[in-house]
């Protein structure tokens, strides 16, 4: 008789506890919700499902993929290599094509004077680790002048009545004309105590100066011979002039008295004068 109002109260209060668990549940999701956008919550659903399906399929681990071959302009390997021996310099790039060379002499400078002072120049120094930006100056200057003969202009050539500005000149300078139109000329970079040399050229050749500058000197950087030769040069920094040069034994570089340069050139004594 009193089992059914029992079992009513007990009914009642249950369903009054799971709808307070029911409500906070509801109440949590919403405050979920609320604390990230609606994408946000759609984007990490759909992440879900995309793993839980590779999972699916793949399990907990998966196979190795190969390497995918990319093509390289350039093989750093090879050229970082090439600055320890010179036979693994790449060849020349299609790109530029050396079909003729003239050196121009001393004595046909002023003939050409007007073309090269008229170039506006692009220059690269000793940026990379060939021998051509490796090796002491003085060396390659000697190997310059085995393949070339003497430079174009060298400190002896100043006008020794006008004020020696002596950052506008250089040690040596060889000016050449590559295929008949393209001025190009190697200087010295920092005189016979530093290493590699200074390339320019007319600034619409920029972009092949490097291969412009390796295809005319690739016997410079492979040779090991050096012809004898004698320049003077100006150290700035040390406030000395030298004799600097090649005797056919050893470099040499002998202090010296300011030269008078209006004789000149120095000349190379003979052996044993």
């Amino acid at each position: 008789m009193f089992v059914w109002p029992c079992f009513s109260r007990l009914l009642l209060l249950f369903l009054l506890v799971a709808g307070l668990g029911l409500g906070h549940t509801v109440h949590a999701q919403s405050e979920e919700i609320s604390r990230h956008s609606l994408p946000d919550v759609y984007r990490q659903a759909r992440y879900q499902l995309q793993l839980d399906r590779i999972l699916a399929e793949h399990g907990l681990r998966a196979s190795p993929m190969l390497p995918i071959p990319e093509p390289s302009m350039e093989d750093t390997v090879r050229a970082w290599l090439a600055g320890f021996n010179p036979s693994l310099l790449p060849p020349p790039p299609e790109g530029f094509v050396l079909e003729s060379w003239t050196h121009i002499l001393r004595e046909d400078r002023n003939r050409w004077t007007k073309f090269f002072s008229e170039t506006k120049w692009a220059y690269v120094g000793s940026n990379f680790f060939t021998p051509l930006d490796t090796l002491y100056t003085r060396v390659l200057r000697g190997r310059l002048e085995r393949e070339f003969g003497p430079p174009t202009r060298t400190l002896g050539e100043l006008n020794y009545v006008r004020e020696l500005n002596l950052e506008e000149y250089i040690q040596f300078e060889y000016w050449f004309v590559l295929n008949d139109s393209i001025p190009v000329r190697v200087m010295d970079s920092n005189g016979p105590f530093d290493r590699g040399l200074v390339v320019a050229t007319d600034h619409k050749y920029r972009e092949i100066l490097i291969e412009m500058r390796n295809t005319l000197l690739r016997p410079v950087a492979t040779s090991p011979q050096v012809r004898p030769y004698v320049d003077y040069y100006y150290s700035e920094g040390r406030r000395l002039w030298y004799r600097t040069g090649f005797d056919g034994r050893s470099f040499f570089n002998e202090p010296i008295a300011a030269p008078n340069l209006a004789r000149g050139r120095p000349r190379l004594a003979p052996p044993g004068g």
